[in-house]
């Protein structure tokens, strides 16, 4: 595609879905796991995933054109592109892959004309009750969506954590903090600190706690939340609207301590027309929940309606930390 050809612009984005349903494809299979740098017949992947060979054949020769995989003489071989799509691939990009190409993600991405018409998520039109309690009823979904979210997580951590000091605080509470990955990353980074770690009881199910780490199963919206020096929100506010937004950071507020620091890790919209590079995180938050990102105003004023006020906000290499104290 010429960079500077409009035509050849819309004309392979009118098709990109094609090519991203193919990778999801193979990423459900475990296509990757079963090649090797030397070439294999498609007739041997496919017996090892389970596959029509010929059909097979004919996706990974789309990928291969693409530049997945290295094809030869109709067989196929690692690439560094299809290696990054193993099990023990240390990208994470595997099981960020199969995330999004679950079935929820693809059907609520299909009806993306309804959710522009109606601002609704299109998720709500395949489970009314939205997004996570479709994962709560379909347990399969369920697994592959958390693999996902902590690959994703483990590569942000590296990219955030070492940005800001933790040595100062005694307790840090991570809200909505999933399998405790990030929670972790902080400790190591505060050997004085200790943590808690508060979620669903069904996202604490994979956990253990231990003697740094106090599981506090609860949800944010019913529950009270813990007392700490220093709350983390990691990509949990522009999961939601403004009124949920608000509840959870209220819900923070009633049990803070009059010098506790709160952090949100997010995107954040620049305020000008720039481009912003997170913006398609920002339509899968219009496809799949009620949440969007936000502009560094929005999270002040968000953050003031419930009682904290923005002291500073930090870029990284991955995410903006918003550091807010109670007003």
């Amino acid at each position: 595609m010429s960079e500077h050809d409009p035509a050849d612009l819309v004309a392979s984005l009118a098709e990109a879905y094609l090519n991203s349903r193919c990778l999801h494809v193979i990423a459900s299979l475990g296509v990757c796991d079963v090649m090797t740098d030397e070439p294999l017949p498609v007739t041997e992947i496919a017996g090892e995933v389970g596959a029509d060979a010929a059909a097979l054949g004919r996706v990974m020769r789309h990928l291969a054109a693409l530049g997945v995989f290295e094809m030869l003489d109709g067989t196929f071989r690692h690439n560094e592109a299809s290696r990054l799509l193993t099990t023990d691939h240390p990208s994470g990009l595997l099981p960020l892959t199969r995330l999004l190409g679950l079935p929820i993600c693809w059907d609520s991405v299909k009806v993306l004309e309804e959710s522009v018409r109606t601002g609704r998520p299109g998720t709500e039109l395949i489970d009314p009750d939205g997004f996570f309690a479709y994962l709560d009823s379909h347990p399969a979904e369920s697994t592959t969506y958390h693999e996902g979210m902590t690959a994703m997580t483990l590569r942000r951590i590296e990219r955030i954590v070492p940005h800001y000091d933790f040595t100062r605080f005694g307790t840090v509470a991570d809200i909505g903090g999933g399998r405790g990955h990030l929670l972790r990353a902080v400790l190591d980074q505060a050997p004085g600190a200790t943590g808690i770690l508060f979620d669903r009881p069904q996202a604490l199910a994979l956990v253990e706690g231990d003697d740094r780490i106090v599981l506090q199963p609860g949800d944010f919206f019913n529950d009270p939340l813990p007392t700490a020096d220093c709350y983390l929100l990691s990509n949990v506010v522009h999961d939601w609207g403004d009124a949920e937004a608000l509840t959870i950071l209220r819900g923070l507020r009633g049990g803070s301590l009059p010098t506790s620091t709160l952090l949100l890790f997010e995107f954040v919209v620049p305020e000008d027309a720039e481009p912003f590079e997170a913006s398609d995180i920002d339509v899968f938050m219009l496809a799949l929940v009620k949440g969007r990102e936000r502009t560094l105003k929005e999270y002040e004023q968000l953050l003031e309606a419930a009682g904290w006020t923005v002291i500073a906000a930090l870029p990284t290499p991955s995410q903006t930390i918003i550091e807010a104290r109670p007003l």
